[in-house]
């Protein structure tokens, strides 16, 4: 119940005595758990089936974060190895390769989601930031 609802029937109710004045007002705690029983159900349903689409298995979710959190741990690998002078391009040759092969397994994860799926928003973004790093290294920006 809003505070509006209740001022105004306070307001109608000041010529008239309720049962509820008589015995000493209202039950404020009763007033407060309808309310939250109310208008929590609704919102718990519905921020649900908002944010995980049911038909997209659990497996695969696990699967692609688990694979994003990997892809990024060898971009900050890359990273360090780069700010390594002792590091020669040769030697960052395993941490090109793999970035470009948790870029593909990546976009074949992505491909098996829904567009507006935000999971696949994230995989795009890593994938973009891993092949983009990759590319620079090829390029020959890195040597």
């Amino acid at each position: 119940m809003k505070i509006n609802e209740l001022q105004n029937q306070q307001a109608i109710g000041n010529s008239k005595k309720t049962s509820q004045e008589a015995s000493g007002g209202a039950d404020f705690q009763k007033i407060l758990e309808n309310s939250q029983k109310s208008s929590a159900e609704p919102v718990t349903a519905t921020a649900a089936t908002q944010n995980v689409s049911p038909s997209i298995p659990a497996s695969l979710r696990i699967e692609s974060l688990q694979l994003s959190e990997q892809t990024m741990n060898t971009l900050e690998s890359f990273g360090s190895a780069l700010n390594n002078l002792e590091f020669s391009a040769r030697d960052l040759e395993p941490f090109v390769e793999a970035l470009e092969n948790e870029t593909q397994s990546i976009l074949e994860l992505k491909n098996q989601l829904p567009g507006q799926d935000p999971l696949s928003h994230l995989l795009e973004r890593v994938a973009t930031v891993s092949y983009i790093e990759a590319a620079k290294y090829r390029r020959g920006d890195y040597q």
